[in-house]
């Protein structure tokens, strides 16, 4: 599960300051929360009404707390997690880049690659690649498909360094 948020703001016509904060469980990595806060600029390489192209370059603080696994005693659903067995706390540079592209009138097409190399620990990061589409069927109504990927470089031991995730979904347009 994941969730977040991101507010820009336009310093001049190419370049934009961000501010984010980003929140994530993942079971497959033994995560039980990580909290990203993010701060940087942008460079908006191509903006217009069919394509955006954006770099990102910043500085985060990373906080996140993985258990020990599942435990072997009572089966429950969802599993119970044992205890809290590592904890990091470090600050990251943030990398990325951001496509958004709509094809033709009705499909629109967005990409995303996120690098977060450890300062404090160099050889150890994280990754993030995002790749959707969603296509109008009607003013209203709409159908999205997601590909994600998620690579850590130093999971806790016993737990997955990447995880992918493909969703398909219906969305709904409040405005028309």
């Amino acid at each position: 599960m994941q969730g977040g948020l991101r507010y820009d703001r336009n310093v001049n016509p190419r370049l934009f300051a961000f501010g984010a904060a980003d929140f994530m469980s993942n079971a497959l990595q033994f995560l039980d929360l990580r909290a990203v806060y993010t701060g940087g600029f942008g460079f908006h390489a191509i903006k217009s009404d069919a394509t955006t192209l954006n770099f990102l370059g910043g500085v985060n603080y990373t906080h996140e707390t993985y258990s020990n696994g599942a435990e072997l005693l009572p089966v429950t659903t969802p599993p119970v997690f044992a205890s809290y067995g590592v904890t990091n706390r470090f600050v990251a540079l943030t990398l990325g880049e951001e496509l958004m592209q709509k094809l033709g009138k009705s499909t629109v097409v967005t990409q995303n690659f996120d690098f977060y190399p450890n300062l404090q620990q160099t050889g150890e990061y994280r990754g993030t690649f995002n790749f959707g589409t969603v296509t109008k069927l009607n003013k209203w109504l709409g159908w999205q498909n997601q590909f994600g990927d998620i690579y850590v470089s130093n999971p806790p031991h016993g737990a997955k360094k990447n995880d992918l995730i493909l969703t398909t979904g219906l969305n709904i347009s409040f405005t028309h």
